[in-house]
């Protein structure tokens, strides 16, 4: 910046130069960027959730287990295939692990309802804690 000298006046004024303040935003914001992770390992991209008027948060913590029913009912759990069989094992295993395990069904809106009432049966049969179901708010849905 330009000083001026005592008794001189200048016409025109400083301006101030914002070009490394941008660069600073723009830097922090590429930092925030890729520093921030979303989980979305556990969520099968195949399955459309049901859509409701409701709102309510469709939370995801760590200690859940996540089981996604295709429209075809095959049973995923960390994004393998699973049967009746396996699906009672790992939920046992869990349980075994830290007992007040919960566990998110999210089921395709277009997969039959026995699918969803197979996979609630053999969860209230190892002892699930609590079940929560997983589906899409829609603010636009009347009810």
């Amino acid at each position: 910046m330009r000083i001026l000298e005592t008794g001189s006046s200048s016409g025109d004024d400083e301006q101030v130069n914002l070009m490394p303040l941008i660069d600073m935003v723009f830097l922090l914001l590429i930092f925030f960027l890729v520093a921030t992770t979303i989980a979305q390992d556990e969520r099968d991209k195949k399955i459309k959730l049901a859509i409701t008027g409701a709102p309510a948060a469709l939370s995801d913590p760590p200690q859940m287990v996540v089981i996604n029913i295709r429209e075809n009912g095959d049973i995923l759990v960390n994004g393998q295939q699973k049967s009746r069989e396996q699906l009672q094992g790992i939920l046992r295993k869990a349980k075994a692990a830290s007992p007040p395990r919960d566990v998110l069904i999210r089921a395709d809106h277009e997969s039959k309802h026995r699918y969803f009432a197979d996979v609630v049966d053999v969860c209230h049969s190892v002892g699930v804690a609590a079940i929560n179901i997983g589906y899409v708010h829609d603010p636009t849905k009347k009810e």
